[in-house]
């Protein structure tokens, strides 16, 4: 009979810890797949992914044959994109001085043609040129606009801002005085400020220098700005010519995604006429880490691009390529993009 009490008494005992090993265990992988959850929510809102394109699109606001829908239809994929060589307004306003200006409908009509594809706009307060003379719609002066998806972004005011210089005709540092577009993703893992620029083209000998000088110029002002915000990104058309004149004129700490030079024009069918124009200067301390850099520097091919997308009756002028009416329709560079990638440590 004691025998029998004593296993009972075993048995017991045993179920007693077996219970307890039990919730100890529930609760633990409770606990765990809490903190997995946690984490993967905590990953989920602090990461994100951005495809920021830049395009000069020739003469958008001059040339009257802009296939805008079909440029539209290639562009709308992206989450930022920054349009070179808008030489007109696209809506009605007010210059800086409180003179009037009013809307172009060659420029309006590619600048709607983007709205249609979901993106918002913010436009400079006024355009910039070589010239004494500002304030004209012609190709002499240019405007600078940033589209993006309010889905995924939104402006950042309280990062750098505006036009680099004050004087924005025959500024004596720049071609085109740049404009600094700020802006944050939607989920606060990435804060940026872009700046595009369009440098002194042409292989004269004082030409590359000025476009040293140019960029520069703006590695200055970076410096100057860089208290709050240190992811500066400078990109556009910058007419560089080969390998050797884009490291003589890169920025110190600065190195652009497109170092292999590759061709950004339209006519890149032609290796003596294509050149490496376009570039993405990606500052290599602060903002290198946040660039897909299994994507890198990629070049959007826009003859082959628009040919599906071409609905006139007349022949695409894409194939056979003829320059001047392709550039007329669409333009006589490629747009290029990367990828960045958020981080919870962005500043």
């Amino acid at each position: 009979m004691k025998k029998v009490k004593k296993r009972l008494l075993i048995s017991g005992f045993l179920v007693v810890v077996l219970l307890g090993f039990n919730h100890v265990l529930s609760s633990t992988l409770t606990q765990d797949r809490s903190h997995r959850i946690k984490k993967q929510a905590f990953t989920e809102n602090t990461s994100d992914t951005l495809q920021i394109c830049s395009f000069n699109n020739q003469f958008v606001g001059s040339f009257k044959n802009k296939k805008n829908e079909l440029l539209s239809q290639v562009l709308k994929k992206f989450d930022v994109v920054v349009v070179q060589e808008l030489v007109a307004p696209p809506v009605d306003g007010a210059y800086p001085d409180g003179s009037a200006y009013f809307a172009d409908p060659e420029a309006k009509g590619f600048v709607d043609a983007m709205l249609g594809k979901g993106f918002k706009y913010v436009l400079s307060t006024e355009d910039t040129g070589t010239g004494e003379r500002i304030h004209s719609n012609g190709t002499s002066t240019e405007w600078w606009i940033c589209f993006y998806k309010p889905g995924k972004i939104e402006l950042a005011p309280d990062l750098p801002n505006g036009f680099l210089a004050e004087d924005r005709s025959k500024n004596p540092d720049f071609d085109r005085v740049p404009y600094a577009f700020s802006l944050r993703s939607k989920n606060r893992s990435l804060d940026f400020v872009l700046i595009p620029v369009h440098l002194r083209p042409g292989e004269k000998s004082g030409d590359s220098p000025r476009r040293a000088h140019e960029l520069q110029s703006i590695a200055r002002w970076i410096e100057n700005h860089s208290q709050k915000e240190k992811d500066f990104i400078i990109l556009g058309d910058m007419n560089i010519y080969n390998k050797d004149e884009l490291v003589a004129v890169t920025p110190v700490n600065f190195k652009s995604l497109n170092f292999e030079c590759k061709n950004t024009t339209t006519l890149q069918p032609n290796e003596i006429k294509g050149k490496p124009y376009d570039h993405i200067m990606i500052n290599r301390t602060f903002t290198w880490n946040e660039v897909d850099h299994n994507l890198g520097f990629k070049v959007i091919n826009l003859i082959q691009a628009c040919k599906p997308l071409w609905d006139e009756n007349t022949p695409y002028p894409g194939e056979p390529y003829v320059h001047d009416e392709f550039r007329q329709h669409f333009s006589d560079h490629n747009p290029v993009y990367f990828q960045m990638i958020g981080t919870k440590d962005d500043d």
